[in-house]
């Protein structure tokens, strides 16, 4: 009993020791791409921090990555400079949390806690990708207050107009993107990456489909919903309405970015594993 209780600690000694994990924090900047920004990067601008475990595999080649990170997206058709989306007016801002893994990929040998220069393997680029939860919850400003769009249903969702139940905004998000890592000292560690994020909604910045009738929606989910469902200065339809106009393009999905600055702490020195 004594030997398989000494080689199963052994084991677990062994496989920790040939990992190299790291907890550190992530600090950047964000932007969206989506209805109300489709073309413009690295415009409309806003923040994202949050925390970093990696762990560090003894091929030198891969690292995994568990991101719990906070951040802020918004877009505005007025700052856009189009004018269909000018005249529609529309205008949001969503906080975003992201959990959940990624894999990084190193170019070069990377070897944590080698910040020698003259060396090999005191830094490398690496590209990443990964999957995670995403938690969105856009608004939009109404008389000096930010007001939850999802609840408010401006598509009509739920109503007698549109068949779709109001969307989630518990989704799911694709990581991806390019950085480059390494050692400022043997317990500390800098990466800087640009990464993007695919969505599988059309509803980050709530507009996806077409204009309901704002009489009716005003009945069916109040008026504060139709006033902020169709918020344009010269509406194009019939009746001086844009019922039944594309409000959005419900076939391009939403996209955002986190991007920025890494700092990581070893967790293990190299001299803690015993040779056995």
């Amino acid at each position: 009993m004594k030997r398989i209780i000494t080689l199963f600690l052994i084991c677990l000694t062994s496989v920790f020791c040939a990992q190299s994990p790291e907890m550190g924090f992530f600090i950047g900047n964000t932007y969206y791409i989506g209805d109300l920004k489709p073309y413009s990067h690295l415009s409309q601008q806003d923040f994202v921090f949050g925390g970093i475990y990696r762990n560090n595999l003894s091929s030198n080649r891969v690292a995994f990555r568990l991101n719990f990170l906070y951040g802020k997206v918004k877009g505005n058709d007025f700052k856009s400079g189009i004018e269909q989306q000018v005249k529609r007016n529309l205008s949001f801002k969503s906080s975003i949390i992201e959990i959940g893994p990624v894999v990084e990929v190193n170019f070069f040998p990377y070897i944590q806690g080698q910040h020698e220069t003259n060396k090999e393997g005191f830094g490398t680029p690496y590209f990443f990708a990964g999957i995670t939860y995403m938690r969105m919850n856009p608004k939009a400003e109404y008389e000096g207050e930010w007001i939850e769009l999802q609840p408010l249903s401006t598509e009509g969702q739920g109503t007698s107009q549109n068949d779709n139940k109001p969307y989630s905004l518990s989704q799911i998000s694709i990581p991806f993107g390019i950085g480059a890592k390494l050692n400022i000292s043997p317990r500390v560690a800098i990466s800087f990456e640009y990464g993007l994020r695919k969505t599988f909604t059309d509803y980050l910045d709530d507009v996806s489909g077409l204009y309901p009738n704002q009489t009716l929606l005003a009945q069916e989910a109040g008026v504060l919903s139709a006033e902020l469902s169709d918020r344009s200065s010269n509406p194009e339809g019939l009746n001086d309405s844009n019922f039944g106009l594309q409000r959005g393009n419900p076939n391009n999905k939403d996209w955002y970015s986190f991007s920025g600055m890494i700092l990581t702490f070893s967790l293990v020195k190299k001299s803690s594993c015993p040779t056995w």
